[in-house]
């Protein structure tokens, strides 16, 4: 088994909590990861990209050209990922996520939060991890912030897409 996910998006939007989170959760559940950070020197508000890869074997080089998820959290994160935006990649994109966030009238900085959950689901259906310990991990980063509740139901809403 071997599952690639490229996140892409902003400086200081999560990008690189995201595949923390993602990155512990793999590895506690005893399966290998790597995780490619790939950001500008400005950090916030340059591109942000992680490059996760999972298996159930050795990752031999952690780098890749097409994922099978690609998750677009930004107009410069689109820009940035044209390359891998090939034929058979699932994309989730943030613009229809961010419509649903407004309809829920959850802030749009919930959006990693949102993605999280919806990769909480997406792994657990391929039975690389369970969404709980995603979930705890979470809490642990943010459950101490002002808008915590506002996160959880982001985490929420993403986990029943």
């Amino acid at each position: 088994m071997r599952y690639k996910i490229l996140l892409a998006g902003d400086g200081g939007q999560g990008i690189q909590l995201m595949a923390d989170i993602i990155s512990k959760t793999v590895f506690q559940a005893d399966l290998y990861i790597t995780s490619v950070s790939n950001y500008g020197l400005e950090q916030r508000g340059g591109a942000s990209l992680n490059y996760l890869q999972i298996s159930d074997k050795p990752i031999g080089y952690p780098k890749f050209r097409k994922p099978d998820l690609l998750i677009v959290m930004s107009k410069q994160g689109r820009q940035r990922t044209e390359q891998n935006q090939l034929p058979g990649v699932e994309t989730l994109n943030f613009e229809y996520y961010n419509g649903i966030l407004e309809k829920e009238n959850i802030k749009s900085q919930s959006l990693n939060v949102l993605f999280i959950g919806i990769l909480a689901k997406i792994l657990k259906e391929k039975k690389i991890c369970n969404e709980k310990e995603i979930f705890v991990l979470l809490e642990k980063r943010l459950g101490k912030k002002t808008n915590w509740e506002e996160n959880k139901r982001a985490f929420e809403i993403g986990y029943s897409k």
